[in-house]
């Protein structure tokens, strides 16, 4: 097939673009040619927001177009002459474009979030999900039936967000780690390369509509998460466990501070349904499986700090008052 990619060079489109070389499709990437990683590709190097750099692929044909990173609708709209001679449209939205982000086994039918065409352009927690049923709004303005990707947290080697992987790291590289008590906690992610193969399949499928793309709810717990980052790692860092009224009355942070930690209803989240993208073929990895991988990556890559969770001196600080407040002094 041939095949369009927008993006493709950072891990969600590095991903994709690996899998579909090996299942020998003709690609072109669109993109600003900052990470030129698959040097053997043809490549249209250019901003997306560059109307006269997307009109170089509007003049061809595709059997398909990905576009990995469209987070606002006027950016799927520029596509639209490339759209018009394309016979499938796959936009990754996320499954934060949900209204309910506290209700358990949310499904791909449940209400969408809402936010105005007007609203000024920028990313936040509360105007992400928003833009995202934006764009996919746009994306059924112009194709008759796209493919909508809707993935949970993303994890695995390369991820630039460092989310998931604060834990292994944290677990090999620390003495001590403070953990919040919430071992049973649901929690939910999608390995990205387990996305990049159901979207292969998907577009060689001519799968349509929406998926949600996550791990099967309840299928793992925050325990399980720190036991296999532990048996990975072979660590002897010592475990902490803290109370989560402890954490938020100190200003803990869930995510910022403690990747994966949703207290409360919150963590309803984190049971979303997949039932509709296993019936079409979708397939996880082992848990253990990842974590190998992200810790050969942070070897391979010698990375040593990380954009998410807290510093080791504000963990040192809390754990200071826990002690403190355990021993009664």
């Amino acid at each position: 097939m041939k095949i369009l990619i927008i993006g493709g060079t950072r891990f969600v489109g590095r991903h994709l673009v690996e899998e579909l070389i090996g299942r020998r499709h003709d690609l072109t990437m669109l993109n600003r040619g900052n990470n030129n990683i698959f040097p053997q590709l043809k490549t249209i190097t250019g901003d997306r927001n560059e109307q006269s750099r997307i009109d170089l692929a509007a003049g061809q044909q595709w059997d398909a177009v990905i576009d990995t990173c469209a987070y606002f609708p006027r950016q799927v709209r520029m596509l639209a002459g490339v759209l018009r001679s394309a016979a499938h449209y796959v936009l990754i939205s996320s499954i934060s474009a949900y209204q309910n982000q506290e209700t358990a086994n949310l499904c791909e039918n449940d209400a969408l979030a809402v936010i105005s065409e007007a609203t000024p352009e920028q990313i936040t927690g509360e105007t992400y999900g928003g833009f995202k049923v934006l764009c996919e709004k746009a994306a059924a303005e112009l194709s008759a039936a796209p493919l909508i990707i809707r993935p949970g947290l993303i994890v695995g080697p390369h991820d630039p967000t460092d989310r998931f992987t604060y834990w292994p790291h944290k677990i090999l590289h620390g003495e001590r780690v403070l953990v919040p008590d919430c071992p049973r906690a649901p929690v939910q992610f999608i390995d990205a390369r387990d996305l990049a193969v159901f979207i292969a399949d998907a577009i060689e499928k001519r799968c349509t509509g929406p998926y949600n793309l996550v791990n099967s709810p309840g299928a793992y717990c925050f325990a399980d998460v720190l036991e296999a980052c532990y048996r990975v790692t072979v660590s002897k860092a010592v475990k902490t466990m803290v109370s989560e009224d402890f954490l938020l009355k100190n200003g803990v942070e869930p995510w910022g501070d403690l990747p994966f930690w949703s207290p409360g209803p919150s963590g309803n989240f984190m049971l979303t349904s997949n039932r509709k993208a296993v019936a079409d073929g979708l397939k996880n990895r082992p848990l253990e499986e990842t974590v190998r991988d992200i810790c050969s990556w942070l070897a391979a890559e010698k990375k040593t700090t990380l954009k998410a969770g807290m510093t080791g001196a504000r963990e040192a600080q809390l754990l200071q008052v826990w002690d403190a407040i355990c021993s009664g002094s």
